[in-house]
């Protein structure tokens, strides 16, 4: 059972123990005796009903209220409580319809409780998760032509590995044709950052990190440029082969280095679009499922993957 269901709990408890001890103190003086006694029955049953609501409430209690506020409740039956302890006997039925009025608003805030909590069975508690790297598909989709074309790279590299094991063609030919095509390769996956930052900078979704494309976007522009220069100077056969790797090496160190940054940059924004719709929709918890999700009641915990792409989609306009 959690804190915040015990102290309820016990709070009730004290309070019905407190109805039988002094609410029956409480009937004198010149009140009729009678009417005050049934007065204090109606309390005492009112509370027990309440007791009953509050033991069918689950044990993970905090979706339904914090310590704080049962603390709260507690606290105006002790002053309830010190009040009677001063008076003792005697007191009029104004004192009665004052204790009633205090169980009324108990029994208000423990239908509100009931209500913010949800059903009983605690499914106020709405929780959700995203598959990012599924989420990131959006992006790559949205340049697929670009990846096309790095993939048919691959393939060529593939055919022309092959071709040497045969001995259709010499280890020199094989070395300068596998150079020109790893280059070209490296071309086709700049293209892909390129094309996916150009996309983003067009997208009426992306103001908000307009700043940050426009410094990745003046990166790569000048390291497509001196690839294009490196690939002129092979293609004629002017570049000198330990030269070439060298600077292939290091354009390949560059683009690693700006391609993390565009995909933590796709991240940030998959992240604040579910942040943003899970607020929107009520949600109290949303999680990232690569290495955290280990299990999950597929009728309690939501997959919003698919809507997270929705709006992905919709604001890079794809």
């Amino acid at each position: 059972m959690s804190n915040t269901k015990l102290v309820l709990t016990l709070v009730l408890a004290l309070v019905l123990g407190f109805g039988g001890g002094y609410l029956a103190q409480m009937v004198g003086g010149d009140s009729d005796i009678s009417d005050l006694s049934n007065k204090v029955d109606a309390i005492g049953e009112e509370i027990s009903s309440l007791q009953a609501r509050v033991s069918k409430m689950p044990d993970d209690f905090a979706s339904f209220a914090s310590v704080e506020e049962v603390s709260s409740l507690k606290s105006s039956f002790d002053q309830l409580e010190q009040k009677v302890e001063q008076t003792g006997v005697g007191v009029s039925g104004e004192d009665v319809a004052d204790l009633q009025s205090k169980v009324r608003d108990l029994e208000s805030q423990v239908s509100e409780l009931e209500t913010t909590g949800g059903s009983a069975d605690g499914s106020g508690l709405r929780v959700g998760y995203v598959n990012a790297t599924d989420a990131f598909n959006v992006f790559t989709e949205a340049v697929a032509e670009e990846r096309e074309a790095a993939q048919k790279k691959n393939e060529e590299l593939t055919q022309l590995r092959e071709q040497a094991i045969q001995g259709e063609i010499t280890e020199e030919e094989f070395n300068k044709q596998s150079d020109i095509l790893q280059a070209e390769k490296l071309k086709a996956q700049l293209a892909i950052d390129l094309a996916m930052v150009e996309k983003m900078m067009s997208a009426p979704g992306f103001e908000s990190i307009s700043d940050r494309l426009e410094q990745l976007k003046g990166q790569v522009d000048p390291i497509m440029t001196e690839l294009n220069g490196v690939l002129g100077n092979m293609r004629e056969g002017s570049a000198a082969p330990e030269e070439v790797a060298q600077t292939l090496q290091q354009i390949n160190s560059q683009y690693q280095q700006l391609d993390n940054l565009l995909t933590q940059l796709i991240e940030s924004k998959i992240f604040q679009i579910t942040n943003r719709e899970a607020n929107n929709q009520g949600y109290d918890l949303v999680f990232r499922q690569e290495n955290v999700i280990l299990y999950r009641n597929s009728e309690k915990v939501d997959n919003l993957t698919e809507a997270t792409k929705q709006v992905l989609r919709s604001e890079i306009g794809g």
